[in-house]
């Protein structure tokens, strides 16, 4: 059986690993010190070389002659390590060995001098799916290994490792490759297999490869394998269902032309043939992005075509960046995922594009008593706390008489926008608490039906405060089974999403939410709801005492209006009538 192309070029020296110089400069140099680490961790995105650096130092460390921090690939732990036979090299796969009997079973084994090389190599790929039993019986020997031990772990996800595992490790992070660094390599590999291959199908398999190398190495071995040689471009887009692509680049012409009635025409042409609209999606996301780098000067390398290129240009040229910033953002809203095969989510980014429709804040103020009918105004007068006592003025003369003086101006800072109700503009607050309770209706009304067990526009009406600070938005609550219930939501990774998505929403930027328990969490705290009524800070003044406070019970649409055995003693009332 024939080796892969990812498998068959993999680097065997540090300085052969691509894009991550600053990882391989100072492994390099620890090694020829001699001040190797005792563990490190490894993390970036995945085909980006973490788990061949890690055997490239596994072998560097063993090498009977290294040269230069490198190993000679020539002695016989070297090619033990090639082969993958090497005993003193032991790796891991800890999506399936996760468990803490797994973790004791290498801190028993660690214990063992090397077979033949000067250090036992322990490499941990995946390291974020063990246990958190698992990470725990792990730390001692992370932190204080025998002398012949050097751990390394591996990870695509940095942020679920423990900081306490964190902490006993160095750290190296690798990025993404370039579209040239990719391409490059891809030449190298295609020179060695004697493969004929456009540069333009280069750039395409490195552009849809995102940043892996072992994705594109992939990509070019499927596609000799589909086409022989040479290969061309368009073989590629075959391939890789990519036919749509200038029907993606039509549609941004007609996106950022405001051309609504063509833009439909071509959607639903690209229905008619059956193509992929997650793929025209894909192509018109990355088509925008490509002309707002070109219009900011900062699209040196996209990888593109020089007559993709050329369209790119003029179009972000002769396009306002306001005009593209929208177009960018609306199409990242429109989902897809729910329904592949509707045109609607396209077709609604395009007409919402395409037309200068204010934007509707979902919590705004009530409109002013003159737009209103007699008896509405009538109605929110008398419910005032503030009302005055006299009797109210005959409705003729509150239809004739004009305010009394105009209302204040909104501050010059906030941004104003427009009310569904009236013509008034809508005061969004720009400072993050501030926004959010401005904010907050319109947020319980959009999570209204979400939710795996409880419905989070109910369990979020017993929030009693919300604090924000540094990307956190923090919900207190007075009860512990509200805390309790909402924890068990978010639990839940589609809800959490779904909140955080609705949070983002409102207030124009992303934000971690937490839950907490206000006060002593028994119902009692000075900061109730009972004790926040004018009535019952009366009857305080008069000697009454709250002594408890019945926990409130929420709907999806309204709170229950029964008053609390609590609150009605304050108000003087008895309990069994109410």
């Amino acid at each position: 059986m024939s080796e892969v192309y990812y498998r068959k070029w993999r680097p065997r020296r540090l300085d052969q690993v691509v894009g991550q110089e600053p990882v391989t400069q100072t492994l390099r140099q620890a090694v020829s010190l001699g001040r190797v680490a005792h563990a490190y961790l490894f993390c970036g995105p995945r085909g980006t070389g973490k788990t061949s650096t890690a055997r490239i130092l596994a072998k560097a460390v063993n090498c009977s002659s290294p040269e230069n921090g490198e190993p000679d690939n020539l002695c016989e732990m070297c090619r033990a390590v090639d082969e993958g036979h090497a005993l003193d090299v032991i790796e891991i796969d800890a999506a399936s060995n996760r468990g803490i009997d797994d973790i004791r079973n290498l801190n028993d084994k660690i214990h063992f001098t090397p077979n033949k090389g000067r250090y036992k190599v322990y490499i941990i790929d995946e390291v974020h799916m063990l246990t958190t039993e698992a990470f725990n019986a792990l730390l001692k020997t992370l932190e204080e290994p025998p002398e012949h031990a050097i751990l390394i772990l591996a990870t695509t996800e940095a942020h679920k490792v423990p900081l306490t595992v964190i902490s006993r490790c160095q750290r190296f992070d690798f990025r993404r490759i370039s579209i040239e660094q990719i391409v490059g390599k891809l030449m190298e590999l295609c020179q060695g297999e004697g493969i004929e291959v456009d540069g333009e199908a280069l750039a395409l398999i490195a552009r849809t490869a995102g940043g892996s190398l072992r994705d594109a190495e992939n990509l070019m071995e499927q596609s000799v394998v589909s086409y022989g040689s040479p290969v061309s471009e368009e073989q590629v887009r075959g391939l890789l269902g990519l036919g749509g692509d200038e029907m993606a680049l039509d549609l941004v012409h007609h996106v950022l032309n405001k051309a609504t009635g063509e833009g439909l025409t071509l959607i639903n042409q690209v229905v008619g043939q059956g193509h992929d609209l997650r793929q025209l999606h894909r192509g018109v996301l990355e088509y925008l992005r490509g002309a707002l780098l070109l219009k900011t000067k900062a699209g040196s390398a996209l990888g593109y075509s020089e007559e993709t290129r050329a369209i790119l240009t003029s179009l972000a040229e002769s396009t306002a960046m306001e005009h593209l910033v929208r177009a960018l953002k609306t199409f990242a809203r429109a989902d897809m995922r729910r329904d592949s095969s509707s045109p609607l989510p396209l077709e609604l980014a395009l007409v919402e594009v395409s037309t200068d429709v204010p934007v509707v804040v979902a919590d705004a103020r009530p409109p002013v008593a003159a737009n209103l009918p007699t008896s509405t105004r009538a109605d929110r007068t008398a419910s005032r706390p503030e009302a005055p006592r006299q009797p109210a003025a005959p409705q003729s003369r509150q239809r004739s008489s004009p305010p009394s003086s105009p209302p204040p101006s909104p501050p010059q800072d906030a941004n104003p926008r427009r009310d569904a109700r009236s013509d008034e503009p809508v005061v969004v607050p720009s400072e993050p608490a501030a926004r959010l309770e401005h904010q907050w209706n319109g947020i319980l009304r959009e999570l209204r039906q979400t939710g795996a067990r409880f419905k989070l526009g109910a369990l979020l009406r017993g929030c009693s405060e919300r604090v924000v600070a540094d990307g956190l938005i923090t919900l207190l609550f007075r009860h512990a089974s509200h805390v309790e219930r909402m924890q068990s939501e978010l639990d839940d990774p589609q809800t959490r999403k779904k909140l955080e998505e609705a949070f983002a929403s409102f207030m124009d930027g992303q934000y971690e939410v937490k839950v907490s328990l206000a006060g002593d969490g028994n119902g009692s705290s000075s900061g109730g709801v009972a004790q926040k009524s004018q009535l019952v800070r009366a009857a305080q003044a008069m000697g009454a005492r709250v002594v408890g406070e019945k926990e409130d019970e929420t709907d999806d649409e309204q709170e229950d209006a029964t008053p609390s055995p609590a609150a009605a003693a304050a108000y003087g009332e008895d309990p069994g009538r109410a």
